[in-house]
């Protein structure tokens, strides 16, 4: 009888320790979900601090983008054939002008190309994130 009484009472031992480390085991899986989630977080936030950056270079690339164009555009137009020195002068000038819009418009052209793959980085990031959320809370429900 004494023997029945220690087996049974070794095994609801063991069923109680069997569900304790079930239940930690869950809790791991959800910390470590949640340690993904902070990490993932982090790498947005980098990504949007990234973005940002180049937004405030692209902009000023456009102001400068725009003043040189207008002035190769004034440039082009002001060519004046009574002398012929003064038309060489003019078009190497012109020529100079029209390199420097040209490099200008090809950076600009480059930071926007930029900018649109950051924006989506961050949309694939947000959409990881939010997917690895929902199972979160799917989980501790």
């Amino acid at each position: 009888m004494v023997m029945k009484k220690l087996f049974f009472l070794g095994l609801i031992t063991l069923s109680f320790v069997s569900c304790a480390s079930s239940f930690n085991s869950e809790k791991i899986d959800t910390l470590k979900e949640h340690r993904k989630v902070l990490k993932m977080t982090t790498e947005l936030n980098k990504l949007k601090l990234d973005y940002e950056k180049e937004k405030a270079n692209n902009v000023e690339l456009s102001k400068k983008a725009a003043d040189i164009n207008v002035e190769a555009n004034v440039a082009t137009t002001e060519f004046n054939t009574t002398n012929a020195s003064n038309t060489v002068k003019d078009a190497k000038t012109t020529i100079k002008r029209l390199k420097e819009a040209k490099s200008i418009n090809k950076k600009l052209a480059k930071s926007q190309k930029k900018l649109n793959c950051f924006e989506k980085k961050i949309a694939k990031m947000k959409a990881r994130l939010d997917d690895l959320d929902k199972k979160i809370k799917f989980v501790e429900q």
